[in-house]
This record gives C-alpha cells, structure tokens and sequence, in this order.
C-alpha cells in the first residue's frame, strides 16, 4: 500500500487510540460510571469515529481535508491542485457478534471507491476483538466475506489495547485497504 494511505491508517488508530485513553479516564473519574471503564468502544457509532479522525487529522495531517465530501466519508486533496480530491476514504464499523450485518454496507464502499475519480482510494474498516482472537484471522475472514477479490495481505492494519464490556481486555484495530491496490 501506497505510503499516504498507510499514514492515514496510522494516524486513524492513533486518533481513536487517544480518544480511548480520554474516554476511560473521564469515565474512570466520574462515579456515574462506576462499573463502565470502556473507552471507544462505549460509542460503537461509525460517524463517531470518522468525526474523532477527522478532528484528529486536522492537528496532525499536513493535507486539507474534507469529511463527507461528495457522498465520500472523508477526502483528502491534492497538494498541487487543492480543488482536487488526491485519497477518497470510506469508513466502516465492523462490530457486531457474526461481523454479518455490516457485510453489505463494506462491500457497497468498496463498489463506491472503484468508481471514484480520484488519484486513490481506502476504505478503513474499524473493529475490536478479545486479546486472544488474531487480527490476521478476522482480516482474513472479513476478505473472504466481502467477496470482492480481495488479497488479505494487502491490508495494512494498526491496534491498541483496550477494555470491553465486563472489563474484559480486547483490542480496538483500524484496517486500510485500496480497492485499486491489486489492479494496478
């Protein structure tokens, strides 16, 4: 993967990374919370996270970006033509129980991204799962279920560690991939 696209994966975990460590403090603070010490994933919500990434890029991405341009979640323009569009980015949740529901809307992204004229395109995929379930394993499962040729080891993928429901210790990953990066 092109290494523009493999930053905006990076700098994505490390905005939602910082957001947990925020949440889980507040909530650590606040008694009305008492029994609740999640963090991100207290707000399983996909316009969340593409807002905490976006606010985040602001401060920490040396491009102009846009959310919700043109139908496309996020974009980020061109250096040398501004008005352009450089990256189209589509961003999905992937955390129900069976990963089945969220199945459609990725694989819609992923159609939507082929026909975008842009330089590049990503889709990123958020997603959690128990320390000792592989990320690998669920990339894998999650390319053979979106059914659109996709090579598992081209996505590029980055984690941290955080706690779930109960207490329990999962890991929070934001996966990237090009929908052009086998084609090229």
């Amino acid at each position: 993967m092109e290494s523009l696209l493999k930053e905006l994966v990076f700098l994505s975990c490390d905005a939602l990374k910082e957001e947990d460590h925020y949440l889980r403090e507040s909530l650590s603070n606040n008694q009305c919370y008492s029994c609740d010490k999640t963090g991100v994933l207290s707000i399983n919500n996909e316009r969340y996270y593409q807002f905490i990434i976006a606010r985040y890029l602001f401060r920490h991405f040396s491009r102009r970006i846009q959310v919700e341009y043109d139908l496309i979640d996020l974009v980020v323009f061109r250096e040398d033509l501004p008005s352009k569009v450089e990256v189209a980015v589509e961003m999905k949740r992937w955390m129900s129980s069976t990963g089945s529901p969220e199945i459609p809307g990725i694989r819609s992204d992923f159609d939507k991204l082929r026909k975008c004229d842009s330089l590049k395109t990503l889709v990123l995929i958020f997603s959690s799962n128990p320390k000792n379930v592989s990320i690998k394993g669920n990339i894998q499962y999650l390319s053979n279920k979106i059914d659109r040729d996709l090579d598992p080891d081209l996505w590029v993928y980055e984690s941290f560690d955080t706690v779930g429901g109960n207490g329990a210790e999962n890991v929070f990953w934001v996966a990237g991939y090009d929908p052009f990066s086998h084609s090229k």
